[in-house]
């Protein structure tokens, strides 16, 4: 009698679950099938589209393992295509709202891009084309049309990445063909605001550039802790800069953020990159 009990008990609770999991199936399914979904399909964010794309096969598997009877698992993937396609709503939202402001750091990046490579260019002309391999300048062109492709088409995100991967080639290459020279830029600011964010990527491009050269040298550990210390004073005043600028106090935050340059350039020096101040 007891076992006849306890198989109609596990009958029960099979049951349940399989109607728990139906629910979850057409909860989901109604979630890919809806007017959001179209939204995410249809946006230039990569990324939301990779997750709704990982939903929907997850709710596959899911059914498939429904029909075939593994509930854990089908309970499993069902879920997870739930999760997935959270991920993909809000990396969506996320990107519309930033757009704007993505929008003005691509023409401030392509502005300082533009501004480089007049330099670069410049400096070439001094030197004579064997510096030319310093900069692939043909890579870094095509990185700007990618990027304005994908502006264009509104995936501000990509576009970004492309012109901050485009910035650092530019950047490394003019550092090293100007090396013991003061490089002059002759970049015109609209408003301290710009100046400010200007000083700011310089001092992340310095940043980037100190990290490459640690990570290709052999340098003695008493080199590498002096560069460490003016490094984190630099990156103090940088912060410092930025709660200024936060304020708007940009006057002080330029002055702050120049210092904050200084540091980490006395830095790279250390590290034996012929910088000037």
């Amino acid at each position: 009698m007891l076992a006849v009990l306890a198989c109609a008990a596990t009958a029960a609770d099979e049951a349940a679950l399989r109607e728990s999991i139906q629910q979850q199936i057409n909860l989901t399914q109604s979630y890919l099938g809806s007017e959001m979904a179209g939204k995410i399909a249809a946006s230039p964010n990569a990324r939301a589209r990779q997750l709704l794309e990982e939903a929907k096969e997850f709710l596959a598997r899911g059914r498939r393992d429904f029909e075939q009877g593994n509930l854990e698992a089908a309970k499993k993937n069902i879920s997870l295509a739930l999760r997935r396609f959270t991920a993909a709503g809000t990396a969506n939202t996320r990107s519309e709202d930033q757009a704007p402001k993505l929008s003005r750091e691509i023409e401030s990046t392509r502005a300082e891009i533009d501004s480089y490579l007049v330099s670069f260019n410049s400096a070439l002309a001094e030197k004579g084309p064997s510096m030319a391999g310093l900069l692939d300048q043909q890579y870094v062109a095509d990185l700007l049309v990618r990027a304005e492709q994908m502006r264009s088409n509104g995936d501000y995100e990509s576009a970004k990445s492309l012109l901050d991967e485009a910035r650092q080639n530019v950047v490394m290459a003019l550092v090293k063909i100007r090396s013991n020279e003061t490089v002059v830029y002759s970049l015109e600011f609209q408003t301290p605001a710009d100046e400010f964010r200007y000083e700011s990527e310089r001092f992340r491009e310095y940043q980037m550039l100190g990290r490459k050269v640690l990570s290709d040298g052999d340098f003695a550990q008493s080199r590498i802790k002096l560069f460490e210390q003016l490094r984190q004073q630099g990156e103090e005043l940088s912060q410092e800069a930025s709660a200024l600028a936060s304020r708007g106090d940009y006057a002080t935050a330029i002055s702050r953020m120049e210092e904050a340059v200084k540091k980490i350039v006395r830095g790279l020096r250390v590290l034996g990159v012929p910088l000037s101040m």
